[in-house]
């Protein structure tokens, strides 16, 4: 699914919306961003072509009668481009990527994401980043020294990420991206609360859409 599909006009002025609502009682700065994939995986369509291939040719050789060069050939041709096909299809796709690759370039791209949008650069540190991979499926928060250093040692962003990953895998991402932010929210305004006297919007409420 393409980003943009999924946070159209309506759904970004909703999820700009909860984290206007969010950032109200908290000095913290949200950001949330949605990407269609963290990597075109181009090694994915090879690897199942060649396996195809390769199944091809076996099963020719096992079970045909001699056939001329340039039909195993053509077989395994074919095995090769219907990988790369199957490999476009989103749910195969994401069945066929190796979890250690996958969790290291989600990480990677959240990690420039929160770089290419100011958050390294708020007066107290306390910018914070809800990155959300469609292809991947994954849900990744990351807060700046501010927030870390706020939070209590056993405390995570568990309860955030659940919340969003839920409501992707039901269908209702929306509302698990509407619910997520407001969790941060509350985290945040427990341990970074909204200065009543001054509480500048440091960074854009705009939803960062990437296809």
């Amino acid at each position: 699914m393409r980003a943009s599909d999924l946070v159209d006009r309506e759904a970004r002025a909703r999820l700009e919306s909860a984290v206007r609502e969010a950032e109200r009682a908290t000095r913290g700065e949200i950001v949330l961003a949605v990407v269609g994939a963290c990597d075109e995986y181009g090694s994915v369509g090879w690897r199942l072509g060649v396996a195809l291939a390769v199944a091809v040719f076996t099963g020719l050789h096992a079970f045909a009668l001699l056939l001329p060069w340039w039909v195993y050939l053509a077989a395994q041709g074919l095995g090769l481009l219907a990988g790369h096909a199957l490999a476009r299809i989103e749910p195969i796709r994401r069945h066929l990527l190796p979890h250690r690759l996958v969790e290291t370039r989600v990480h990677e791209r959240a990690r420039r994401c929160f770089a290419e949008n100011g958050l390294t650069r708020t007066q107290e540190q306390t910018g914070i980043l809800l990155f959300v991979a469609l292809l991947e499926r994954r849900v990744v928060v990351l807060g700046d020294a501010g927030i870390h250093g706020a939070l209590d040692p056993d405390e995570s962003w568990e309860d955030v990420v659940d919340l969003a990953v839920r409501g992707l895998r039901d269908g209702r991402a929306v509302e698990g991206l509407e619910a997520a932010v407001k969790r941060c929210g509350e985290i945040l305004a427990r341990h970074v609360p909204a200065d009543t006297a001054r509480n500048p919007d440091e960074l854009p409420d705009a939803v960062v859409v990437e296809d």
